[in-house]
């Protein structure tokens, strides 16, 4: 690694260990009594899910809160989590939901989580999210000067860490706020990346930049944290995130687009970089944007999977391709 970009392995040694507790974590899950959907730590049930799970009234269940479990009021998934633990496998447990005005129960069987549901799950989370990050630093390594390299970095970085405590999301419930974090910079490291490539914009070079980037969103991160036991307030926040992520996706293309029309040289870091966002980000944001209407689970490895797309076709671009040095900052 480059002298220059020794700062990488300074920021990959705390993500390395965060992914090694994550996946401790998540192999905990194996032989664990599970109630057939995940619960964030708010009580609030999600889409991601294996098909094999789904159920008449399965398309009720995402973004429901339990209120309920056997009768019991709950306000937690910690507290669903600790019933489910407490009955074992086997036997039926009836939850009661709330999704607006909506109050329906569900009687559902309690199942060892199995290595099946951990492969295809929680596997591709943590591998598709390691693997955004020790790609894109591989660039960076490679092209420490170019400042659209440390903006696919920023990018990939903010994927990889939503993608790599997800598991987490759905308990012990440790890095929430390091998630919802991850998910509020990722507009951010998006416009960034659309200021530096293909064409390097000369306000990237304003120190104060950056700070005008990521500190709004930082501060959106912390409020979607604290605002996770009001459902009436964390989902409101949460589909404005899903919205901002879609509207910066949005933006790198309008970027490479206008790269192309403007005549911008070389074309082919520009194509493979439009290539990399249309067969990753957008995929990945049109479902995170179109979470709440899915009637069925969503499987991670479809779903976040063509995201290493963006690493590999744009780190491909960076490296074989590198665009001229006034570019570099």
């Amino acid at each position: 690694m480059s002298r220059r970009a020794w700062w990488v392995a300074v920021v990959l040694a705390p993500v390395l260990a965060l992914f090694i507790v994550c996946t401790l974590n998540a192999l905990a899950w194996l032989g664990r009594p599970f109630p057939g959907f995940l619960v964030l730590e708010n009580g609030i049930v999600v889409s991601i899910g294996r098909t094999e799970w789904a159920n008449v009234r399965y398309r009720n269940l995402p973004f429901a809160r339990v209120v309920a479990v056997d009768g019991q009021p709950v306000t937690s998934g910690r507290e669903v989590r600790a019933h489910i633990e407490e009955v074992g496998p086997g036997r039926f447990v009836t939850y009661t939901f709330r999704q607006g005005t909506n109050i329906f129960r569900l009687a559902l069987r309690v199942r060892p989580f199995t290595h099946g549901d951990f492969f295809e799950l929680f596997a591709p989370f943590l591998g598709v999210g390691l693997l955004m990050v020790v790609a894109s630093a591989a660039v960076v390594a490679l092209r420490p000067g170019a400042a659209h390299a440390r903006a696919l970095f920023a990018v990939c970085l903010a994927i990889g860490i939503l993608l790599i405590t997800s598991p987490d999301m759905y308990s012990p419930y440790r890095f929430a706020l390091v998630a919802f974090l991850a998910t509020c910079l990722l507009p951010p490291a998006c416009v960034h990346l659309a200021l530096t490539f293909p064409q390097p914009r000369t306000i990237t070079r304003w120190p104060l930049l950056y700070a005008v980037l990521y500190v709004p969103f930082t501060a959106l991160g912390v409020a979607l944290w604290w605002s996770m036991p009001d459902p009436a307030l964390f989902l409101p926040l949460l589909y404005t995130v899903y919205f901002l992520v879609a509207n910066a996706a949005l933006l790198n293309v309008g970027a490479l687009v206008l790269g192309l029309v403007d005549g911008a040289r070389p074309r082919q870091p520009i194509v493979l970089g439009l290539a990399a966002v249309l067969g990753s980000c957008l995929i990945a944001a049109t479902i995170i944007a179109t979470y709440p209407l899915l009637q069925r689970p969503i499987s991670p490895g479809w779903a976040f999977g063509p995201l290493l797309l963006l690493p590999i076709l744009e780190g491909i671009a960076f490296v074989r391709f590198p665009l001229p040095a006034q570019s570099a900052s």
